[in-house]
């Protein structure tokens, strides 16, 4: 009877620890175990800017003939640029984050457009 009762505590501890793994989950802590706190709120100045920035990225894409035919996606925080979106080629794309890196006061793009050639 010894092996069941190890067997039931085994299992009773695999639960716990798969629960917590769950709570930490659900109250938005991230994967790598970063446990600090949220990020500063950015201050009506820096939205200013950031704003700013997508206004010339998007500007930028409008009057570009090959990027200008897509809806992409662009967000700005703390000067770091997100694309999004699906474009019909590797080169509008590559053309995209090169316009978006490439304006002023851009600190950093993150890329997640995505290519569909059957556009």
């Amino acid at each position: 009877m010894q092996s069941g009762r190890e067997m039931r505590v085994a299992v009773t501890a695999l639960i716990f620890m798969g629960l917590a793994g769950c709570t930490s989950m659900l109250l938005g802590n991230n994967s790598s175990g970063d446990m600090s706190a949220a990020p500063a709120a950015r201050s009506s100045a820096q939205v200013a800017q950031d704003d700013a920035i997508s206004a010339a990225v998007r500007q930028q894409f409008s009057a570009d003939s090959a990027v200008g035919k897509y809806p992409i996606g662009i967000r700005t925080v703390d000067r770091k640029v997100t694309l999004s979106g699906t474009v019909g080629s590797y080169e509008v794309r590559d053309r995209a984050v090169q316009i978006a890196s490439n304006t002023q006061n851009v600190a950093s793009v993150n890329n997640r457009v995505t290519v569909n050639t059957n556009l």
